[in-house]
């Protein structure tokens, strides 16, 4: 186990350290809630390690959390609600003046605020959760749609190009070490069902869909919530900011809040879109982007639903059958569970196209 308290004392944060324990149901990164005694007061934080198997430069990662986080900042100054600002995230220094700690197995280290009677949720319960994220990841958009891009960082190449993650996957296939291709035979075909899926990604290039800063990361349970308002205050987890077209963050707000069932339950019968919470995420999202998205954006934000939820069904089945090496698992076949989850809504979401379709007209002005 870690020794967080030595770790943390390398940040410019008064106290005594009291305890550290894991925080959050992530999948990439390593995140601890510290508590510290300062002058008798209790002051959490969250302890955040960069997973440098996903991230190959983890300073680049902190680089464009600070530049986005002080950008956001600025623009609650301007706006005159400065009394927000504790309730958004601040990143702190070490005492060597840098936003990272690097520990002796070079793994990087960097330290937040813990946002105070805030709360999240693994999954979208009811339509003002999915109304309230939509709407703060509504709001980060239009807070960042000023940014300079040349001024953010790509930290994963590629991330969210559908035809590399396909050309990775069938060259997986033709490599005959994988023991798990024999037990992905179903799954296998689905990928080449919805393979018509990969022609709308390619024509989106002929759209006036501009580049953007994106958080590439938008489920529910990146949103801090009020606990007891319920109402949004900020969008946290920003390892994966950068630039991106915007289709792709409505595209995993469809793929994270419509199911009733987290992405890892296999009763797969229980998938399927939940319309009602679909028109609440429409309604948030559209009520703070409608005056910075393009007509291209706004009329292909479904195209970007199927997208993300095609590619992270090919994410979870290439990382199954490679053994596992990028998602967190609890159990053997967690991944390829996972990527069932993922096909059997995107055969839901085709079926329910074109009434999804109706509903964002009815928001996107």
């Amino acid at each position: 186990m870690k020794d967080y308290e030595s770790i943390f004392n390398n940040f410019q944060i008064e106290g005594t350290f009291l305890n550290a324990i894991p925080f959050g149901s992530g999948h990439i990164n390593d995140t601890i809630l510290v508590t510290i005694d300062q002058s008798e007061k209790i002051i959490k934080y969250i302890l955040r390690k960069i997973n440098s198997y996903v991230f190959k430069e983890p300073k680049l990662i902190v680089e464009n959390t600070v530049s986005v986080t002080n950008h956001i900042e600025k623009k609650i100054l301007k706006s005159n609600k400065s009394e927000t600002l504790n309730r958004t995230l601040k990143l702190f220094k070490t005492k060597n003046d840098d936003f990272y700690f690097i520990d002796n197995e070079d793994n990087y280290w960097c330290v937040f605020n813990f946002i105070e009677d805030a709360i999240t949720y693994d999954n979208v319960n009811t339509e003002d959760q999915a109304f309230e994220a939509a709407k703060e990841y509504g709001k980060f958009q239009k807070y960042l749609s000023d940014f300079e891009i040349v001024k953010c960082h790509t930290t994963i190449p590629d991330f969210h190009n559908l035809s590399n993650r396909l050309a990775k996957f069938y060259n997986l296939l033709k490599n005959h070490k994988y023991k798990r291709i024999e037990s992905s035979e179903r799954e296998i075909q689905l990928v080449e069902k919805f393979r018509h899926i990969e022609k709308e990604f390619l024509q989106l290039k002929n759209l006036n869909i501009p580049l953007r800063i994106t958080h590439n990361d938008t489920k529910i349970n990146n949103v801090m919530l009020d606990e007891k308002t319920k109402k949004g205050l900020c969008v946290i987890d920003l390892d994966t900011v950068m630039p991106g077209i915007i289709l792709n963050d409505f595209g995993d707000m469809v793929r994270s809040f419509v199911s009733p069932t987290l992405e890892d339950s296999s009763d797969y019968s229980k998938v399927k879109v939940r319309l009602n919470i679909f028109e609440a995420l429409a309604n948030g999202y559209l009520s703070e982007t409608n005056n910075i998205l393009t007509k291209d954006e706004k009329e292909n934000l479904l195209v970007g639903a199927k997208i993300i939820i095609y590619e992270q069904a090919i994410r979870f089945l290439t990382d199954y059958i490679e053994g596992d090496v990028y998602y967190k698992i609890n159990f053997t076949n967690h991944n390829l569970v996972r990527a069932k989850n993922q096909f059997a809504l995107l055969d839901d979401v085709e079926l329910n196209l074109k009434i999804m379709e109706e509903i964002l007209k009815k928001y996107a002005k």
